[in-house]
């Protein structure tokens, strides 16, 4: 695929989240003292990282960012070996910097992220390597350090996620553009925009999302009772982990929440104002705090249906399913009736469900379309999977469905997925 054909489509939509970087425990691990594999250069190139940088104008933008946070010598150092995602000049436009001059006015610590977060040290990954297959992504830690292990001067690494689909390559849920470009001390892969380093927790990006009060709301009627990192909303904000939240917004958190209500007023002595009844009651999120509805909106039940949107593997010889996978739209299948499980499948044997199914559309090079399925529906009675499916809603910061936190990501879909 050509740059300028990939500029033409769907890249415009894009508008960089300029990320202050975090100092916090997160999912990221040491710089490893792997053993670099080295490949020749490209035509037996003798041009280093940094000097096709420096002097290549289409890459001035990223030069004027590297140079500013003092990247550019280590690059240019031939007896160090590097993988870099490198936006060039177009990729940097299309994610809202335009010029150099932009680039001056940022925050240091914002172009430093953008900058340390794109280049992995001490290793080198073409797009033929193997790991990257394997699902939903390989994690390799950049050199944007975030802070040190607890009680150690062992440095945090923000991590970034590359994978290879039939449908593409990718940096995290950035499409590379043009891949495998072999230099004297390590590979090029042109990414079609910025890949932005993210700045908050799943907790603090979801809580402050406007549309997911509801989901908040259910996060606290949920965690009544529980501690630690039984509670839904620690697990959230743990930053030594990997998950994947599909989040129903505020609408569909209502249309669940009238039905439940209605149905449970039919069967007593308000039947006949039971739709306005419920129509008041479902209108803001407190009603998951109202004492009149305890007995409908329990905190197991609650919890129950949350678990179910919280994407879940099992280790070879554990008993229970972790949330511990990160998963980018394009990740996702994009044949049919493929499922995911979730932390409802709590034991196996026997599995209890084949969890949710998810199916991710592409137009050009971006996921257009991701729909979910639960097996439940409401009423209930009917066909596991025969319900309407949960659409993912675009993030408005990137024009993009996914939104990337520190431990994890997360989509708002709308529609809330029952288990059973």
């Amino acid at each position: 695929m050509k740059i300028n054909n990939f500029n033409k489509r769907a890249v415009s939509k894009i508008s960089l989240l300029l990320a202050t970087v975090i100092v916090a425990a997160s999912c990221n691990k040491p710089l490893p003292d792997a053993m670099p594999i080295i490949y020749a250069g490209a035509n037996a190139s003798t041009v280093s990282l940094g000097s096709v940088i420096n002097s290549d104008t289409t890459y001035s933008i990223y030069k004027a960012a590297a140079t500013r946070v003092g990247a550019l010598a280590m690059l240019s150092d031939s007896t160090k070996v590097f993988t870099i995602f490198l936006p060039n000049n177009a990729a940097f436009r299309a994610s809202g910097i335009a010029s150099e001059v932009v680039i001056g006015l940022l925050p240091i610590t914002s172009v430093g992220g953008i900058v340390q977060y794109s280049i992995i040290p001490g290793e080198q990954f073409l797009s033929t390597d193997t790991t990257l297959t394997r699902f939903p992504n390989l994690q390799l830690p950049t050199a944007l350090t975030i802070g040190v292990l607890p009680g150690t001067t062992v440095p945090l690494k923000m991590t970034i996620f590359p994978s290879k689909r039939s449908n593409g390559f990718w940096a995290n849920n950035i499409p590379v553009v043009a891949p495998d470009l072999k230099f004297q001390n390590g590979v090029i892969h042109l990414v079609g925009a910025v890949v932005a380093p993210p700045a908050q927790t799943l907790k603090g990006d979801l809580y402050s999302n406007p549309n997911l009060t509801f989901f908040k709301a259910a996060i606290a009627r949920a965690d009544s009772g529980a501690s630690g990192l039984n509670k839904l909303d620690s697990l959230l904000g743990y930053g030594v982990t990997n998950m994947t939240v599909l989040a129903p917004n505020d609408a569909a958190f209502q249309t669940l929440l009238f039905g439940l209500i209605y149905t449970s007023l039919k069967q007593g002595p308000d039947s006949n104002y039971a739709a306005q009844i419920a129509q008041a009651l479902s209108a803001t999120p407190a009603v998951f705090s109202n004492p009149a509805l305890y007995s409908v909106i329990t905190p197991a039940m609650v919890k129950g249906i949350l678990a179910y949107h919280f994407l879940a593997t099992i280790a070879r010889g554990d008993t229970s399913f972790k949330p511990n996978i990160r998963v980018f739209s394009n990740n996702f299948a994009t044949t049919p009736g493929v499922f995911y499980t979730t932390l409802v499948n709590s034991s196996v044997p026997p599995l209890l469900q084949p969890g949710v199914m998810a199916q991710a559309t592409f137009t050009g090079p971006f996921v257009s379309s991701l729909q979910f399925k639960g097996a439940g529906t409401f009423p209930p009675g009917g066909a596991p999977y025969s319900g309407a499916a949960a659409n993912a809603l675009v993030n408005p910061a990137t024009g993009l469905l996914d939104h990337p936190g520190v431990n994890g990501n997360y989509f708002v879909i709308d529609k809330v997925l029952l288990p059973q």
